[in-house]
C-alpha cells in the first residue's frame, strides 16, 4: 500500500456516532463493528465532517480531494482521499486508582498491529499473548495497581507489569499526543491490556448512556413520547483508521497529473484538527481531536 496516512481520533467529549433507531433497550445506540461488536466510526462519517472543515477553511482542491456530484452539466468525479473506518484502539474505563484507565486487549492490539504493518509502520512491538481471565498487563510506573490488583468498574484483576504493554503505551501515546507532550506520560501510566473477554464486556457495557427529554414549550413539562435514551463513546476514547490516496481524478474521469497524491495528502492530512463528529452538537457532544501520522510512500 502506498501514499498512506494514519488518522487517530481522540474524543474530547461524549460522541454519538449512531445508526438511528435501535431495537434494544437503548433507543439511539452507537455504531458497532458487525463482527467484534466494538464501537466504530465509519470512514464516510469522518470524510463528510473532514470535507466540511476544508470548505470552512477555504482550502483549494476540495473537489479533487473529496469528489463532486453532477452539477451545472459537469460530470462527477470520485474523491482521491479514501478514509477507512476508524476502529477502536483504547476504551477509557473508570479505575479505583488513577481515576481512569485506557483499556485494550491482545486481539485489539493484534488487529492494530496488522493495520500498522499494512501501512508500512516499522519496528512494531509484539503483542502480549492471551491473558488468563483474572490478569491485566500494565506499563511500567503505572498509576493503576492497588496492592497488586487493578480495579476497573466492577471488575478486578491481578496486576502484572509487562514490557510489551510498556512499548505499546509509549508508541500509542506518542502517536496520539506527541512525543514530548505530558499527556503521553499520563496515557502510559493508565494504559492496560485486559483479557479479550473482559474487553468485550466493557465494550458492551462501558459506553455512556444518557436519558434525555424534550420539554413542551407551553406546559413546561415533558412532551408526550419525548423521552429517549442515547448511547455515546466516552470522552478519551481512541480510534484509528487509514487514509489512502493513489490517484487523482478530474471531472471527466481521467487522471489529473497536475497535483500529486503526496501533495494532496500533505495539504489535507498533516496538521492536527478538532472536529465535531456525530450528532448532538448543540449539547456539546462530538468534540474530537484528529491527529495524522505516517506518510509512507511505496
Amino acid at each position: 500500500m502506498s501514499n498512506i496516512r494514519l488518522y487517530w481520533l481522540h474524543t474530547l467529549s461524549p460522541t454519538h456516532a449512531g445508526i438511528g433507531r435501535g431495537v434494544g433497550y437503548i433507543d439511539l445506540p452507537v455504531d458497532r463493528d458487525g463482527i467484534t461488536g466494538w464501537p466504530i466510526l465509519r470512514g464516510s462519517s469522518f470524510k463528510g465532517v473532514w470535507r466540511d472543515w476544508a470548505v470552512q477553511q477555504g482550502k483549494q482542491h476540495i473537489e479533487l480531494a473529496f469528489g463532486r456530484a453532477d452539477k451545472d452539466g459537469e460530470a462527477a468525479n470520485a474523491g482521491a482521499l479514501i478514509p477507512t473506518d476508524a476502529k477502536l484502539v483504547c476504551l477509557p474505563v473508570r479505575s479505583f486508582r488513577g481515576t481512569l484507565a485506557w483499556t485494550t486487549s491482545p486481539l485489539c492490539l493484534q488487529m492494530l498491529r496488522r493495520t500498522l504493518d499494512l501501512a508500512g509502520v516499522k519496528d512494531l512491538p509484539e503483542v502480549p499473548t492471551s491473558l488468563p481471565d483474572d490478569r491485566a498487563h500494565h506499563a511500567k510506573n503505572s498509576a493503576l495497581p492497588e496492592d497488586n490488583n487493578i480495579y476497573l468498574e466492577d471488575l478486578d484483576f491481578t496486576a502484572q507489569a509487562c514490557d510489551l504493554a510498556t512499548q505499546w503505551a509509549e508508541n500509542i501515546g506518542q502517536w496520539v499526543f506527541g512525543k514530548h507532550d505530558s499527556w503521553a506520560e499520563v496515557f502510559q501510566k493508565r494504559f492496560v491490556v485486559l483479557p479479550d473477554t473482559a474487553f468485550d464486556f466493557l465494550c458492551e457495557t462501558g459506553t455512556e448512556v444518557h436519558t434525555r427529554v424534550r420539554i413542551d414549550d407551553e406546559t413546561k413539562t415533558v412532551a408526550k413520547g419525548a423521552l429517549w435514551t442515547e448511547e455515546s463513546l466516552p470522552a478519551e476514547t481512541i480510534l484509528m483508521g487509514l487514509i489512502q490516496c493513489e490517484r487523482i481524478y478530474k471531472s471527466n474521469g481521467f487522471r489529473d497529473d497536475s497535483l500529486s497524491p503526496e501533495q494532496l495528502l500533505a495539504d489535507f492530512a498533516t496538521e492536527p484538527l478538532t472536529l465535531q463528529i456525530g450528532g448532538k452538537a448543540t449539547v456539546g457532544r462530538g468534540q474530537v481531536r484528529v491527529v495524522f501520522t505516517g506518510g509512507m510512500k511505496g
